[in-house]
């Protein structure tokens, strides 16, 4: 037996998890994501999981994002006492990640009880500080294209997936041991394979080494987040120039809620190359989020993952992630000042969907404001404020209160690190053979229904549309 398990992300763009479980009953969690979006996903991550913890022996990661690492602290804080892996740059992302996480839990939690809007009272954490530092205690680190043996007979191998700092896709081996002899008496063995895309990157990414062809496998879980769409030919930095441009024309107050991981790097890139040429004057840059700051600082550690050179990195002149007029806060006070902050003027500030975290107090204290432009640059999920912004809300609800929107509010999708369409298809064309079965997941159903049809269409694959916790067996395939 060797089952696969879709407990997050199948149907949704959030929640990764996916347990594969083998005949001993124990098993393997490929990524450990948070629910992010409305009120249905977060109540989601308070549920017990369908499986018993204990049958968790080990944790594969595939990047450091909140969707595919967040509900660790809580795995652990149900009894998980595993082993989790992922790559070097992988664990230092997700330390920043999963501490800021820990703490904005706490906050929150706070900040509904003193103003008295949560539902349960008191208002709890999904999990602490002192829990995510529990937590990072059970990480160990596997570099790519090393395989590394687990029990139960399973090992993974990771290659490079181009989304993010040490984001990879993982191949996972199971040897199954059938009834029956070989033809040379022994026992016969059955080599079972699946390989997770990950969350893939763009074929030419800004400044980050791009993703690898994928190794053949048995079966493919697949992403397809941009499943019915195509990113513009456009240069994102033209694209920028453009926002840009507006805000000075406007003296507006630019809100950018943008990933602290690698999304506000590549602004960041971007607004310098501007700087640069000339195209621009050096707007006054702030980039509210304290992560952002710890991360951007990894890029020199990890120079092997992007194209930005150590020399480039080192000398202030020439750091294409840093220029004079920008800044990076740090404390709770610095942020409230921006509060007074006058255009023309850039903040940049995480959650990048608007789902947690400081770019909510920037809505709520500015949404009013016919002065403010919020410009998004990756996909929104439904139900997430973001996406409510994006499609035109009037009015929208922020801890607790109602805020008018008066501000301008502008997409820009050729920053997302995701593939699209054509770039999924181009990625799965590269299988050295074709699979059993694709499984699309990381994808709403509108997107994922396009991209099956397309698979089915272009290359005759049998593909698979699961749902939340069904259960499929692999060796009945």
């Amino acid at each position: 037996m060797f089952t696969i398990q879709f407990l997050g992300a199948a149907g949704q763009v959030t929640g990764s998890k996916y347990f594969l479980r083998t005949t001993t009953h124990r098993g393997l969690l490929l990524d450990c994501g948070l629910f992010q979006g409305g009120r249905a996903l977060n109540d989601l991550n308070w549920n017990p999981l369908p499986i018993q913890i204990s049958d968790v022996a080990n944790i594969v990661l595939t990047h450091a994002h909140l969707d595919h690492t967040g509900y660790l602290p809580r795995l652990v804080k149900s009894g998980f006492s595993g082993q989790v892996w992922c790559t070097p740059a992988t664990l230092d992302v997700t330390q920043y990640i999963l501490r800021d996480s820990g703490h904005l839990q706490e906050e929150d939690a706070k900040h509904a009880n003193r103003h008295s809007y949560a539902r349960h009272k008191p208002a709890l954490p999904l999990y602490t500080s002192e829990e995510v530092e529990k937590t990072l205690g059970f990480f160990h680190v596997q570099d790519r294209h090393s395989k590394k043996s687990l029990p139960d007979d399973m090992s993974f191998e990771y290659s490079n997936a181009g989304h993010i700092l040490g984001s990879c896709s993982a191949r996972i081996e199971k040897i199954e041991m059938p009834s029956g002899l070989g033809i040379d008496g022994n026992p016969a063995k059955r080599t079972i394979s699946i390989l997770f895309s990950g969350d893939l990157g763009r074929e030419k990414p800004i400044y980050l080494k791009p993703r690898e062809a994928p190794p053949a496998a048995d079966f493919v879980v697949c992403e397809s987040t941009y499943g019915d769409k195509f990113h513009s030919q456009i240069d994102p930095t033209e694209e920028l120039f453009a926002i840009v441009k507006e805000v000075l024309a406007k003296n507006a107050v630019l809100l950018i809620p943008a990933f602290a991981v690698d999304r506000a790097q590549e602004l960041i890139f971007c607004l310098n190359a501007l700087m640069r040429d000339g195209k621009i004057p050096a707007v006054p840059t702030w980039v509210d989020s304290p992560m952002a700051t710890e991360v951007t600082s990894l890029y020199e550690k990890y120079s092997n993952e992007h194209t930005i050179s150590s020399e480039e990195l080192k000398e202030p002149d020439k750091n294409p992630l840093s220029f004079p007029s920008l800044h990076f806060t740090q404390t709770v006070e610095e942020s409230k000042r921006l509060n007074d902050l006058k255009g023309p003027a850039i903040i940049i500030s995480a959650s990048g969907m608007a789902t947690g975290g400081r770019i909510l107090h920037h809505l709520a204290n500015r949404l009013n404001r016919p002065e403010t432009i919020v410009l998004f640059t990756g996909y929104q999920a439904t139900e997430s404020l973001g996406h409510d912004l994006v499609n035109g809300a009037k009015t929208v609800t922020i801890f607790g209160q109602k805020i008018p929107v008066a501000a301008t509010v502008q997409t820009l999708t050729n920053f997302s690190a995701h593939s699209d369409q054509r770039e999924i298809m181009d990625w799965l064309k590269q299988l050295p053979t074709p699979p059993k079965r694709v499984f699309l997941t990381h994808g709403e159903d509108g997107p994922r229904t396009v991209l099956k049809s397309v698979i089915e269409k272009e290359l005759g694959w049998n593909v698979a549309l699961p749902k939340l916790n069904e259960i499929v067996d692999l060796t009945a395939l």
